[in-house]
This record gives structure tokens, sequence and C-alpha cells, in this order.
């Protein structure tokens, strides 16, 4: 087999490869900046929020964190509410630094102050919003 056929069969099965790993290829908040509507249409709510506190549970793979709704637009949150971030996948991530701003798509639970980011971080700090000069 000659080398040039050989390095074309290694390329694809990286790729292949790739496709069917956990990884996450593009960062969630540039995701979500760039499809918006499909984010927001899939959320129970979407909110700005401070966040005032949170706790990381690695045995449960769970992150609380206790926010301010500064502006809801879809959704009837206000005032505190608290949302579990289930950092089960690759692309999830934990909210940081108490005192910053978030925008969250979430999904409602039972709890009527407590909504759900499953999996996929489903929000974009502030400061992201900024890099990408975007808002909702």
């Amino acid at each position: 087999m000659e080398i040039k056929q050989r390095s074309i069969i290694i390329f694809l099965l990286c790729f292949l490869l790739s496709l069917t790993s956990n990884a996450c290829i593009v960062p969630p908040s540039q995701r979500i900046t760039s499809e918006e509507a499909r984010f927001f249409d899939k959320a129970d709510v979407v909110f700005f929020g401070r966040l005032d506190a949170e706790h990381i549970d690695d045995n449960a793979i769970k992150q609380t964190a206790v926010f301010t709704v500064i502006k809801s637009y879809k959704g009837n949150t206000r005032g505190k509410v608290t949302v579990i971030n289930r950092m089960t996948s690759s692309c999830s991530r934990p909210f940081e630094k108490p005192g910053s701003a978030y925008y969250i798509y979430a999904q409602t639970t039972d709890d009527e102050s407590s909504y759900l980011i499953d999996g996929f971080a489903s929000f974009v700090s502030l400061e992201d919003a900024q890099s990408y000069h975007w808002s909702p």
C-alpha cells in the first residue's frame, strides 16, 4: 500500500473515531450564541441572573447554584432561583465566581424555584457574551 493511501486511511479512521467520541468540539457558550433560537425554543426558562452561591457535589456529579434573576426572557422566573447543573458530559461546565452574571437556558423541575441543566452547559457567561458581541 502506498504511503499516500495509508495516510488517507489513517486520517479517515481518526476522523470517524472523533465523531463517536464524547468530546465537546465547540464550546457550549459558542454553540448557544450561534444557535440561540434553537436553545431558546428548547428551554422552559431563559433568564439573565447573578450567581450568588454554588456548591459542587462530586459524588452526584452535579453543581447546585443559587441565582438572583435580573431579567427573565422566557418562563416565570424572578427573585432567587436554584439551578441544578448536572455535569455528566464533556460539554458540561461549572458556574464560576459568585457575583458573576450568566444567561441561563434551563428546564423546569417539580420545584417551582428550581431549574435543571442536564449535561450540556446551556448557559453563557456575561464575559463570553461580551467577547462574542452577543445578547439574546
